[in-house]
C-alpha cells in the first residue's frame, strides 16, 4: 500500500531574513524553549526508544556543552530550532548526559520517525554535511568561516561567499505491458547492496540536460532499455549527502537488458505478484527485497502497485 514521501513533511519557517542579522540570531538562541538538533559524525542523538533527542538550548549551556557550531534552522510553532555539528569529545558528554542515547544514522530509524521531525533532522543533516566539506575557498583556497546563521561560508581571505548545493537527480519507474496484458516494473541492483535488494533506477542530472533527458539516458546507459514519455510525480529532499531526488514514471520503448556492471549488478522485469512477495531491507530471508520505506523508491514502487491494483 503506497505510504508517504518521509522527508518532505517540515513546516519550519526557514526565516531566511533572521540569518541576516547576528543580534536576532543571538535572541533566539536565548528564547527559553530554544531547542537544539546534534549532528555528529553525520549522525543525530536517539534515546532507547529511537526517539530523537531535541535538547533546550539553555540546558547545554549548563552543561558546559560546546554550542559555538551552531546553525539557525527556524521557526516551528515559533519555537526556534538550531542544529550544532559536535565533536567526539562533546557528543560523548551528550550521550552521558542523556542516559540510554546514542548517535544513530537517521535511515535506520526514519520511516518510524513523526515526518515533521524526519524532515527536521535531514535538513540538519544536509547542512551539517555541507558545512564539513566547504571548508576552504574554491578561488584562492584560503580558510572559510560561517556566516549567515550557518548558510553561507566566507572566505577569510578573499572574501568570496559559498552556498548550501544540493545535486539534483532523477528516480524512475519504468514500466512496460507484455503481450499477455501483464504489467511489469524495471528494478535494478546495485554492486554495491546486499544480495536481492532491488530499487528503482536512478543517476544525476548532467551539465545542460533536461530532467527528462536524464531519464532517458540514465535508464539506457544502465539498463540498456529504450524509453520514452518519462512524466514527472514528485521529489524528495535527499541529504544523504546532499541530493535532491526527483521522481518519475516512464513507459519502455523495449524490454531486452544489457547491463553496465559498473552501474547495475543485475536488473530484471517484476509483474506486481512478483513485488508484492518482496519482502523489506533489512530482512533476514533469502529472499527478494524492496528498497527502504524512506525512500521515493519505494513510494514509487508502492504507487505503482496501488494503481496496477486498481486498474485490475
Amino acid at each position: 500500500m503506497q505510504h508517504s514521501l518521509q522527508y518532505t513533511a517540515a513546516k519550519l519557517d526557514r526565516a531566511d531574513k533572521l540569518r541576516r542579522s547576528d543580534k536576532e540570531i543571538s535572541k533566539l538562541w536565548e528564547h527559553h524553549q530554544c531547542r537544539v538538533v546534534p549532528v555528529y559524525n553525520n549522525k543525530h542523538l536517539f534515546d532507547a526508544s529511537d526517539q530523537p533527542v531535541l535538547p533546550l538550548a539553555a540546558e547545554l549551556s549548563r552543561q558546559k556543552i560546546n554550542t559555538s557550531a551552531r546553525s539557525f534552522l527556524g521557526l516551528n510553532d515559533g519555537v526556534p530550532y538550531f542544529s550544532i555539528v559536535f565533536d567526539a569529545t562533546d557528543a560523548e558528554q551528550l550521550q552521558t548526559r542523556f542516559a540510554g542515547s546514542q548517535f544513530c544514522d537517521l535511515r535506520t530509524l526514519a520511516a518510524a520517525l513523526n515526518s515533521e521531525l524526519a524532515s527536521i533532522l535531514a535538513y540538519a543533516r544536509g547542512l551539517a554535511h555541507w558545512q564539513r566539506s566547504s571548508g576552504y575557498c574554491g578561488r584562492c583556497g584560503g580558510r572559510n568561516k560561517l556566516v549567515a546563521a550557518g548558510h553561507a561560508m566566507q572566505c577569510t581571505q578573499c572574501q568570496s561567499q559559498v552556498f548550501p548545493r544540493t545535486d539534483p537527480a532523477v528516480i524512475m519507474l519504468v514500466e512496460h505491458t507484455n503481450d499477455h496484458g501483464v504489467s511489469r516494473c524495471l528494478l535494478g541492483r546495485s554492486p554495491a547492496w546486499p544480495e536481492r535488494c532491488y530499487s528503482t533506477l536512478a543517476g544525476f542530472v548532467e551539465t545542460g540536460e533536461s530532467l527528462e533527458a536524464a531519464v532517458i539516458r540514465e535508464v539506457h546507459e544502465e539498463s540498456g532499455i529504450v524509453v520514452d514519455n518519462p512524466t514527472y510525480v514528485t521529489s524528495q529532499p535527499w541529504p544523504f549527502p546532499q541530493s535532491i531526488m526527483l521522481g518519475f514514471v516512464a513507459s519502455a520503448a523495449t524490454t531486452d537488458i544489457t547491463l553496465d556492471p559498473a552501474e547495475l549488478a543485475d536488473a530484471r522485469w517484476f509483474s506486481v505478484k512478483e513485488v508484492e512477495s518482496f519482502g523489506e531491507w533489512a530482512d533476514a530471508s533469502n529472499g527478494y527485497k524492496l528498497p527502504r520505506k524512506d525512500s521515493i523508491a519505494r513510494f514509487l514502487i508502492d504507487r505503482w502497485i496501488a494503481e496496477q491494483q486498481q486498474n485490475q
